[in-house]
């Protein structure tokens, strides 16, 4: 028997078990076909991104002096209690999380009035996140960091320092016009901000970055020149 975790609780939580490994659905890259006619076959315009997929796990529950029913109620408040992407994580491939929406509907088999069983389809994002991706790694002077996976990765970049300077990893550059402590580089959002209290404040004018670094599969130089002291980076390492 497994189990899941979503959005921070586990099914164990609501005495539900998977009765079986669930399936490892692929992700279909996105593109368009085009047929021209007296032409054999299609063109294919491959997009450099994936579509989402549905990950399904059999379940099963069952509360000692609670019924089918009441039980059911608490299953669906915690699946149902956002339709936004939450953290899924389980028991069958442990070094990996994913970001996923229960949208429903949730059938519940009533078996005796005691248990309840349940098949459980997430909407995923198609990228499976490493877990080890999201222990930061710390620069106090240039090198490089070594990507495992077979994609590239989209990091958070904290940048150190004061005035002016620059940012290089892996070829692409972020100049920095001026920053004051710590300077944060969202890859995955293209975004620059600071935190004052916690709260992030737009610092987009405070930079010129045609496109946000990436981390490509294997070796990626990291350097700096200016006012840049050190880099910390979250690599947000992911894979299918």
């Amino acid at each position: 028997m497994g189990s899941l975790t979503y959005d921070g609780r586990s099914s164990a939580e609501f005495f539900l078990q998977i009765e079986r490994y669930p399936a490892q659905p692929g992700a279909a890259r996105k593109y368009s076909a085009v047929s021209i006619p007296g032409r054999n076959g299609d063109l294919h315009f491959v997009e450099q991104a994936f579509s989402n997929y549905t990950k399904t796990y059999s379940c099963y529950f069952h509360k000692p002096g609670v019924s089918a029913p009441e039980q059911s109620h608490a299953v669906k408040g915690w699946l149902l209690g956002s339709g936004a992407y939450r953290r899924l994580e389980d028991s069958y491939d442990p070094d990996y999380f994913h970001l996923a929406a229960f949208l429903g509907p949730l059938d519940v088999e009533n078996i005796l009035n005691k248990y309840g069983r349940c098949e459980l389809a997430f909407d995923c994002d198609p990228r499976a996140f490493s877990l080890a991706g999201e222990t930061p790694v710390s620069f106090s002077a240039p090198g490089e960091i070594v990507n495992p996976e077979a994609f590239p990765s989209t990091p958070l970049i904290v940048v150190h320092g004061s005035g002016a300077g620059s940012v290089t990893i892996g070829g692409t550059v972020v100049t920095i016009n001026a920053m004051d402590g710590e300077l944060y580089l969202d890859s995955e959002n293209e975004n620059a901000y600071s935190l004052s209290a916690g709260v992030p404040v737009n610092q987009n004018g405070s930079i010129y970055a045609p496109e946000f670094p990436r981390l490509q599969p294997g070796e990626n130089s990291v350097a700096w020149t200016g006012g840049v002291t050190g880099l910390e980076i979250t690599p947000r390492w992911w894979t299918l």
